[in-house]
């Protein structure tokens, strides 16, 4: 297992308190303050090691000056495979969701991509191996750590991996700006994939042939799209509010 550096209060605090056994040491430029002290002391009843530094050493170890003053070395879980994840398919009492990310390149998009998904109860997010944001401090600071708590999955073939997932009865929606069929009308409510594509030109043309159903966010304002990251916030919050009906 690697290990990699996050810092930022929410992606280090949400190790802390749902993978404590993963988190080697905690650094901070900040002693006061009852948000940090919160923080610390969690640390040290977890027994974390805990050293205090300069901002200037912290802005170098962390190679940014956008860390809050808190920072964590965190040694990296193995990559789950998709043998897990259909594993958890064929057991799993839930009615399950997941959240394929197709080439999503800028690291704060997939970071709030990753935030929503743990927001709105996603299982297992699914993201391209190549062409793709990497799982990184910046991914974890801006996800407020969700990546540490929701199983991620990469695939090097997205569209292979839809054919095999659809083969578990998990019903595939894909979204584009170019159809005509509004979100309200997707079939929400079954197993479910939700798929969203890369920032600027969406799902590749062979993904959307292989999706079950195809839809759109209908806009009323002059934009054509919104941004990937703030769709995939509202799709995934009319499938929550469908499955609470």
């Amino acid at each position: 297992m690697a290990d990699r550096m996050i810092y930022g209060f929410h992606a280090v605090l949400a190790a802390i308190e749902h993978q404590p056994q993963l988190v080697l040491n905690i650094y901070t430029s900040l002693v006061e303050g009852t948000r940090v002290k919160s923080l610390i002391d969690k640390a040290k009843n977890q027994q974390i090691h805990i050293e205090v530094l300069t901002v200037a050493k912290l802005d170098k170890l962390t190679n940014t000056s956008h860390h809050q003053g808190i920072a964590a070395k965190v040694r990296m879980m193995p990559a789950k495979d998709e043998k897990a994840l259909q594993a958890w398919l064929k057991q799993t009492d839930k009615t399950p969701l997941l959240l394929l990310l197709e080439e999503i390149q800028d690291p704060h998009n997939l970071g709030a991509c990753l935030r929503s998904a743990q927001a709105f109860g996603v299982d297992w997010v699914v993201i391209s191996k190549i062409k793709s944001a990497t799982l990184s401090p910046v991914v974890s600071k801006i996800a407020c750590g969700a990546d540490a708590l929701i199983p991620i999955l990469q695939v090097s073939n997205m569209v292979r991996f839809i054919q095999n997932i659809q083969k578990l009865d998990i019903w595939v929606v894909g979204t584009s700006s170019t159809v005509t069929a509004p979100l309200k009308a997707a079939k929400l409510t079954r197993p479910l994939a939700l798929v969203m594509g890369t920032e600027h030109l969406g799902l590749k043309a062979l993904t959307l042939e292989n999706c079950d159903e195809v839809i759109k966010i209908p806009l009323l304002g002059e934009m054509e799209s919104l941004n990937v990251s703030v769709a995939t916030g509202i799709c995934l919050y009319e499938v929550m509010r469908n499955r609470s009906d």
